[in-house]
């Protein structure tokens, strides 16, 4: 591997992960150890939302690093998920993104799989007049597909590929699951679209994004603007603890519409905040929030490509599918709730222009994104991040939103998986 990749310690200067290696978004070798330790680690990975597969036969396909898989219902109303490559000569085996079908056939030598991806038929298996044909030695049962470990909790379905994934609940952590609870449970959800982006950025540096509140009233100048994010509103952090290191974070902010002097102040000279500015049709930035808790935006970000966030009243689930070391495809699946009544619907979709490809948020952040990757790439061997906002040493929960610490708490987790521990060197201190 290149020197001041991943794996050189000296690339690795604070244990508190204050300081990061660039080279870990550009390095190829670092992005294939990914795939090997991450993505088919000991993790579970997110696959669908549990109403994407309504009936028996119903199927969906996702991406868990550089893998395509396939999500069914089978007949027993059971989950499963199988990569999605034909055990004969790796055909790929489904081509549509989502769909309904009593089994799967390859497309190839059309053999063909059961909803839980068991082999059931392989035509001319004993030949024609006693020619040709499989071996006597050959069994349908030996030759499935490969298939993944397979739970679900509370409608999120998640796959591993590791033989001894942790506990489910354990890896999601006692925060997170009191979030997926308030968000996704308390009303029964319904999906109301899909939107795709590619961004020209490492999938690290999203995981960064959405694990940074300290940008959103810096980059996004409509949100001060408007009071939609505003860094004297309330809000913090909460952080979810491993066995070792911390690796799920929340973001949560409330309104607070009291300090607009303390905010022109904050802003004075940069001409981010331009109180008086309107937009022709303001009903986008006045759609009543429903949940009736007061928090104007949960970005809970879950190790390593999950992200369930509520801003204002748009509700997503958001999906990260690497494409490499220098980009990645966000996919995001949009909800609402059974109970929404019609009025209620058209304003989540409405409210849903501020996030996807064309959104004013997301928009910013993809295009953020693609300048960091373009302005690392290039860089001097032995570059770093400087990771201090909100103070350096332990990660920990905060009750204030201008910090960089959940960022830190990403890398000690994707530290730790990587099995790079013992690499920082000195510890930074406060």
């Amino acid at each position: 591997m290149n020197k001041g990749a991943a794996h050189d310690p000296d690339a690795w200067p604070t244990s508190d992960f204050s300081r990061v290696p660039y080279a870990v978004f550009t390095d190829a070798d670092t992005y294939q150890l990914e795939n090997e330790r991450i993505f088919r680690g000991p993790v579970w990975n997110y696959l669908c939302h549990e109403v994407e597969l309504p009936q028996v036969g119903s199927f969906v396909t996702n991406w868990i690093g550089d893998t395509q898989v396939v999500v069914t219902r089978s007949e027993d109303q059971g989950f499963h998920a199988f990569e999605n490559s034909c055990a004969h000569r790796g055909a790929q085996l489904v081509t549509a993104v989502r769909g309904r079908a009593q089994s799967l056939t390859c497309p190839y030598h059309l053999w063909s799989y059961s909803l839980k991806g068991e082999l059931t038929g392989v035509p001319l298996l004993k030949g024609l007049k006693g020619k040709g044909g499989m071996p006597a030695s050959f069994q349908k049962s030996d030759h499935g597909l490969h298939v993944l470990k397979v739970q679900s909790h509370e409608g999120l379905i998640f796959g591993s590929f590791h033989d001894a994934p942790p506990d489910l609940k354990t890896f999601l952590g006692p925060h997170s699951l009191s979030q997926i609870d308030r968000l996704l449970v308390q009303r029964k959800p319904k999906v109301l679209g899909y939107l795709r982006q590619r961004i020209p950025g490492n999938w690290k540096l999203y995981n960064e994004n959405v694990r940074d509140p300290y940008h959103g009233s810096l980059l996004h100048q409509f949100q001060v603007s408007f009071g939609l994010q505003q860094p004297t509103m309330q809000g913090g952090i909460k952080v979810d603890a491993d066995l070792k290191n911390t690796w799920n974070h929340s973001i949560l902010s409330a309104a607070d519409k009291d300090n607009q002097a303390l905010v022109a102040e904050a802003y004075e000279g940069t001409g981010k905040f331009n109180p008086d500015m309107k937009m022709a049709d303001p009903a986008l930035i006045h759609v009543p929030l429903d949940l009736g808790d007061g928090y104007k935006t949960t970005i809970l970000s879950i190790f390593p490509t999950l992200v369930i966030a509520q801003v204002d009243n748009t509700y997503a689930i958001r999906h990260l599918r690497p494409k490499g070391p220098n980009e990645v495809e966000l996919h995001i699946t949009y909800l609402g709730f059974e109970s929404d009544t019609p009025e209620q619907t058209h304003d989540k979709m409405l409210t849903a222009n501020f996030i996807g490809p064309s959104g004013y948020i997301s928009l910013e952040d993809g295009e953020a994104l693609r300048l960091v990757q373009q302005g690392i790439r290039h860089r001097r061997p032995g570059g770093h991040e400087v990771l201090e906002m909100g103070g350096v040493g332990p990660v920990q929960d905060t009750d204030y939103l201008s910090q960089e610490i959940s960022i830190r708490g990403f890398w000690h987790f994707y530290h730790h998986i990587m099995g790079l521990d013992g690499a920082p060197g000195q510890e930074t201190t406060a």
